[in-house]
């Protein structure tokens, strides 16, 4: 073996080479385990020998993780800290003498300031922790903002030409960002955010991009809001979101005034592709008038930023939604937010558990929840998305693919509303068990709208208002 030459080696190590697991796990509900695998071949290749390490590496690293760092770094320095701090003045690091001695003149001294509550402090000031700070290490107080400490891997690819071998990167934190209530953590939390997509494009080209975090942080990196109270009913783990273009696209980017090329993730590269999974929302079935809960909107959120700010030449030509029984009005406010996207030309969804998920066998994961209220929510999903198809005017060869076909029973539930988009006059023609495709001259064959009954007439007006409603 060790006489063959590197070419001859390097195509046996790709046939290790499949698909990873945050491809094949992408669609799955979210998890800690979205990147891993229990077979690893190329791994195992790369520690055969120093000469398989070299063949291997530019292939191994081809999908690469980095995981935002997950200790609190952050104190709030408030009135009643300062207090603490000056009884222990002579314990305190030179750092910590600093900020006591910083802040200590910003307090006023009378008792009803400094007694009150740490976060209703308008004084607030968040100082990072460094080495050798015990007493703040201490603090019960201690936060966590997002950051990445990517200069030991950044040297790695740097010392291997790694760059642009790299084409796929996910971006990883299970750590809630908290800092929505401390005023002062907006201009800082605004600061870190562009530090980390800074050291990332500086360093990586990737082509593809899955940020998976919990709602409240994935906001965050995201530069959007949840629009969302209710979030604790909902208690979904993780959010992810994944981004793709073409690499021709950047010279577009580089030449262009089409976007806005700012700080946001969004808008840091021509993407053409946008999916995202939020994961299960059974547990808000079991909370009382549930109906009335509303789960993070982060996804609507950036779709109207794209319809707003992105021009039609670089936006997003796919899209993606993949939940576990989502609400029907949340899949409706996220149509509302497709309406305004032209570019769109190939749509996927998944609205039910995949066959890797066992939720509908566990009570305790079901709860309170009613099956007839899944199956309702999920059958008003579709209805709300074949009327989304049907008023939107996407030209022939758009794609619409529902991988719940894939699921027993479902493929017939998913065909009949399809169905019923043929007689209301919009042609979609059925291309296997789960793909159906826009032909116009399919439409010709379907009633017009003065053919239509009186109650078909309403159904359609019905669709139309329904939408409307999410404006």
């Amino acid at each position: 073996m060790n006489g063959l030459p590197n070419e001859l080696l390097i195509q046996i190590a790709s046939h290790l080479d499949g698909a990873p697991p945050s491809i094949r796990k992408f669609t799955h509900e979210p998890s800690a385990d979205l990147t891993y695998s229990v077979d690893a071949p190329l791994k195992d290749l790369s520690r055969v020998s120093w000469k398989w390490r070299k063949i291997v590496l530019p292939i191994l690293f081809r999908y690469s993780r980095v995981e935002l760092d997950n200790d609190p770094q952050w104190v709030p320095i408030d009135a009643n800290l300062i207090e603490a701090m000056q009884c222990q003045l002579s314990k305190l690091s030179d750092h910590e003498f600093q900020i006591y001695q910083k802040m200590r003149s910003k307090f006023k001294s009378n008792s009803t300031f400094r007694l009150g509550q740490a976060f209703d402090d308008p004084l607030i000031n968040l100082c990072r922790l460094q080495q050798g700070d015990n007493f703040l290490k201490f603090v019960p107080n201690i936060l966590w903002i997002p950051h990445l400490s990517f200069a030991e891997f950044g040297r790695f690819v740097a010392r291997h030409n790694l760059k642009h071998h790299i084409k796929s990167l996910v971006v990883f934190t299970q750590k809630e960002y908290e800092l929505r209530h401390v005023a002062a953590a907006d201009a800082l939390l605004g600061r870190q955010i562009f530090s980390v997509w800074s050291q990332i494009f500086s360093g990586l080209e990737p082509t593809r991009l899955v940020v998976a975090a919990p709602p409240a942080s994935l906001a965050a990196l995201l530069d959007t809001q949840m629009l969302s109270a209710d979030a604790w009913a909902f208690d979904m783990k993780l959010h992810y979101i994944e981004l793709q273009y073409e690499p021709s696209q950047l010279d577009h980017m580089r030449t262009s005034d089409c976007r806005p090329w700012n700080l946001a993730l969004i808008h840091r590269r021509p993407w053409t592709y946008l999916g995202y999974n939020e994961g299960s929302s059974i547990t808000a079935f079991s909370v009382y008038e549930y109906h009335l809960k509303q789960s993070p909107k982060m996804l609507y959120l950036i779709l109207v930023r794209l319809a707003k700010e992105v021009q039609d030449c670089c936006n997003i030509r796919s899209f993606s939604f993949h939940g576990v029984f989502p609400f029907g009005t949340n899949v409706t406010i996220i149509v509302r937010a497709l309406q305004k996207l032209k570019t769109l030309r190939k749509i996927q969804v998944q609205l039910a558990p995949g066959p890797e998920n066992s939720l509908l066998s566990s009570p305790k994961r079901i709860g309170r929840a009613q099956p007839r209220d899944l199956w309702l929510e999920w059958n008003e999903s579709y209805k709300v998305i074949t009327g989304y198809l049907g008023l939107m005017e996407f030209e022939d060869g758009s794609e619409f693919i529902s991988k719940d076909c894939n699921e027993t029973g479902l493929a017939g539930e998913v065909d009949e509303h399809m169905q019923a988009l043929q007689k209301r006059g919009s042609g979609w023609r059925k291309e296997g068990n789960h793909r159906w495709v826009r032909d116009s001259t399919l439409d010709q064959n379907a009633p017009s709208l003065t053919e239509l009954s009186n109650n078909g007439m309403r159904q359609f007006s019905w669709w139309r208002k329904y939408l409307d409603s999410y404006n």
